[in-house]
């Protein structure tokens, strides 16, 4: 095997992929391995694979035992149940002992949740005994030896949602034994099981305090994530850039350098978010030499899931002005391309560009995957696991995006991950719940955005990084993004890698399901996922959301008073191309009624669209349309009944913002109902298509006072 001698900085950290190779696993080897991302590129050096000791339900054993392999029980809540290792007594103190793993290996990632929703306090001590020794090398607080506050700083070790999750790197030479002074609750310990020849230096807290200047300097780059370059190119390398409009169906490319390089830095950026499936029907292809390795929509490839939701990660970053990022190292030895697909049928704007740098190319380097699945509907009922991802052959798995559509308020992810490695019978890694997966606890109360280097909750509920949740509310409805990428957490694979997760809801209900899954292999190395770009076109629909539900905490009563929404009318008559869609709008400032409206797609000068509306009685009513404006919208006209109405309104605007309320008149209903027909009649010049979306149709009696217009 040939020896990387090539150094690399990262954020000012320098170390030599040699060391990773030929000097004894460390506290400082696996620090440094934690930012180096050429390494993750590289099947190990220090082969491994990846275990995890956890409160799975122990009645869980055979997948062919449906019953007690989806058993749901997994945690300890009273004495009889026995989801943990062993009771010991030591010193005539009981211990419960979580993990017991001899031989050479690291624990490499901690998960531990509040045992209360609301209340993070907890007395029980949790101990760290390694290599057989009858003292614990670690001792604390159950949360707080991995939430930051006590030996591991952040972000190393953090509070997340509900829990306390710790990354810091804990080596062991021989054994290492995990107990607590109380009946655990919920765990997840993850760690390395090394090759039993492997020369291991057993974490001490004095190696500990001896390696505090790497610890801060490698905490600062994971919170400052900057692209890998090769030390061999003395200047920045220039990105290879495309500007250009996606037609309808159409996919455009940049041809990278050729030669043995590797893609350091990705971005692309969309003219528009709207409507939020833009992420998931514009799909990123990339290919290395001669073969197509990715092939994945945008907001799973990003972490963003459907829509813009900005987080920023370790190995990707979603802004606030649209650009996402990656940082992935892509290595390529003759020829590479990356490509935009747009499966839609509108035209994308678009910004793509990509830093391309040198790379060593050798016999242990690995292609970069990624690859999609989507599924809509996913019934709940009966109990089942749903594959991520099935590899065949020599990889490493470093990370993946899942986005579901939860139709109901009640939780929907108590499934449990189970991981088979190399042709395992029964998974080594088995999780407690899909939340757990992604590094926080407590589901049905935990839905705030949350983000970290190695995992994030970009969106929950109604809930991202620009509206966050000031409740207690336990509503999970609608759509949820969860991502989680590796880095000394991978798990290598030597012949084959299933992923599964477990579906798991308390409702009997239809999901949607859309993952995006990450990782390196062989050029030979087969996965199950294939292009599939007419389950990217069908996007679940986002289930209505109340009002109370959004984050704004106050509407004016009046706003929307007998209001209709325009998806309850029936529709008399419109174009057979056009396509209308409900579209939620929390993410924007404003006010909706029932934060949606219906979104016209397809369309076209002079179209025309009539619904008819049941009239409340008999008598006359004042009638008047909400609607939206928007960067890409229309200038219309309405009618009622036939007769033209009102002036024409422009509803372009840069950004969505609601039109308030434009007066109709005042009619008398014809046979019970309303006939309300909507034309598009032009377009403002700044604006780049004719679409319109319609929010509610209002009405009032003539003695009640209509809400002021600002239709102007």
């Amino acid at each position: 095997m040939r020896i990387l001698l090539v150094s690399l900085i990262v954020s000012g950290i320098v170390f030599s992929s040699a060391a990773l190779a030929t000097e004894p696993v460390s506290i400082d080897s696996l620090l440094s391995e934690m930012v180096d991302r050429d390494s993750v590129a590289k099947f190990p050096a220090n082969e491994f694979r990846l275990k995890q000791h956890s409160s799975y339900n122990r009645a869980s054993k055979n997948p062919q035992d449906t019953e007690g392999w989806f058993s749901n029980h997994d945690f300890n809540s009273k004495d009889s149940d026995r989801n943990f290792i062993r009771i010991e007594e030591n010193g005539g103190q009981k211990e419960w002992v979580l993990m017991d793993h001899e031989g050479p290996g690291a624990l490499v990632r901690v998960w531990m949740p509040f045992r209360n929703a609301k209340n993070p306090k907890t007395d029980t001590r949790i101990r760290v005994y390694l290599d057989g020794e009858s003292e614990p090398t670690l001792e604390g607080n159950m949360l707080g030896l991995f939430n930051g506050s006590e030996v591991f700083p952040y972000p190393f070790a953090h509070q997340s949602l509900r829990s306390a999750v710790s990354f810091f790197p804990i080596p062991y030479a021989k054994r290492c034994k995990i107990t607590t002074t109380e009946r655990p609750f919920f765990f997840q310990f993850t760690f390395r099981e090394y090759n039993a020849k492997t020369p291991v230096e057993t974490f001490t807290m004095s190696d500990y305090e001896a390696a505090k200047p790497l610890l801060d300097k490698v905490g600062e780059s994971l919170l400052n994530p900057t692209p890998t370059l090769s030390r061999s190119s003395n200047d920045t390398p220039t990105p290879q850039t495309l500007n250009a409009t996606l037609a309808a169906g159409e996919e455009k490319s940049i041809d990278l350098p050729a030669g043995t390089a590797a893609v350091r830095a990705l971005s692309v950026k969309l003219g528009t978010y709207e409507p939020s499936s833009v992420t998931r029907t514009v799909v990123l292809k990339m290919e290395f030499d001669g073969k197509e390795t990715v092939w994945c929509p945008l907001g799973d490839f990003f972490g963003t899931g459907l829509g813009l939701h900005p987080f920023q990660g370790w190995y990707r970053t979603v802004a606030d002005d649209g650009t996402m990022s990656c940082r992935w190292v892509m290595p390529y030895q003759k020829s590479a391309k990356v490509s935009l697909l747009n499966l839609s049928d509108a035209p994308i704007d678009f910004e793509m560009n990509a830093t391309v740098d040198d790379f060593h190319w050798d016999d242990r380097t690995m292609y970069f995957h990624a690859a999609w699945r989507g599924q809509y509907p996913v019934p709940t009922r009966p109990f089942c696991d749903w594959n991520y991802v099935t590899l065949n052959g020599r990889g490493v798995y470093v990370g993946d995006t899942l986005t579901v559509m939860n139709p109901v308020e009640k939780w929907w992810g108590e499934g449990d991950e189970k991981i088979f490695v190399d042709g395992e019978d029964f998974p080594s890694i088995f999780g407690t719940g899909t939340e757990d997966y992604y590094a926080y606890s407590w589901g049905g109360i935990s839905t705030d955005f949350y983000e970290h280097p190695f995992h994030a909750q970009p969106r929950s509920h109604v809930y991202d990084k620009h509206h966050r949740k000031t409740s207690s509310e336990r509503n999970t409805l609608g759509y949820s993004t969860e991502t989680r990428t590796r880095a000394l957490d991978t798990m290598p694979f030597g012949s084959s890698l299933q992923l599964d997760m477990e579906i798991w809801s308390w409702n009997d209900c239809e999901m949607g399901y859309g993952v995006g899954a990450y990782w390196y292999a062989d050029a030979d190395t087969q996965s199950n996922r294939t292009p599939d770009p007419e389950e990217a076109l069908n996007v679940p629909p986002l289930p209505k959301i109340q009002m109370d539900s959004a984050p704004q905490a106050s509407v004016d009563p009046s706003l929307f008073e007998n209001a209709i929404e325009l998806e309850d009318g029936d529709i008399v008559s419109k174009p057979s191309r056009v396509e209308l869609v409900t579209q939620s709008l929390t993410a924007y400032r404003g006010r909706w009624s029932g934060n949606t409206h219906v979104l016209m797609r397809n369309t076209r000068q002079g179209d025309a669209i009539e619904w008819t509306f049941a009239a409340p009685g008999p008598m006359p009513m004042d009638l008047s349309m909400h609607a939206t404006r928007s960067h890409d919208f229309a200038e219309v006209k309405f009618s009622v009944n036939g007769i033209p109405v009102g002036e024409t309104v422009d509803l372009y605007s840069p950004k969505p913002t609601p039109s308030g309320s434009i007066p109709l008149g005042r009619f008398s209903p014809d046979n019970g109902r309303y006939t309300v027909g909507m034309e598009i009649v032009g377009k403002n010049d700044a604006s780049s298509r004719y679409r319109v979306g319609l929010d509610c149709l209002s009405m009032s009696s003539p003695d009640e006072p209509q809400s002021t217009s600002v239709a102007k």
